[in-house]
């Protein structure tokens, strides 16, 4: 794969190469990937799946997180969330 001499390009990604990310990366907000019927969230200890952009509490709403050393599913049920 070419490197890209430059940190930004704005518009610029390189969908047909494989690609490999070296080291770690801290987001100061919440990463929201799209392009399904839900919209994918990593946030803080869970990731959502979600109806609506930059709405994690809304009814409907599930996410998955570790707990204790166990995968936990929750759906949000409008008030509080409930395992699945």
């Amino acid at each position: 794969m070419d490197r890209i001499k430059v940190k930004q390009v704005e518009g610029a990604m390189d969908l047909s190469s494989g690609q490999q990310v070296t080291g770690t990366k801290s987001f100061s907000a919440p990463q929201q990937f799209t392009g399904g019927e839900t919209i994918m969230v990593a946030y803080q200890d869970a990731l959502y799946w979600c109806q609506r952009e930059k709405v994690l509490e809304d009814a409907g709403n599930s996410r998955l997180k570790i707990q204790e050393g166990t995968l936990i599913i929750e759906v949000f049920n409008g008030d509080t969330w409930e395992r699945a």
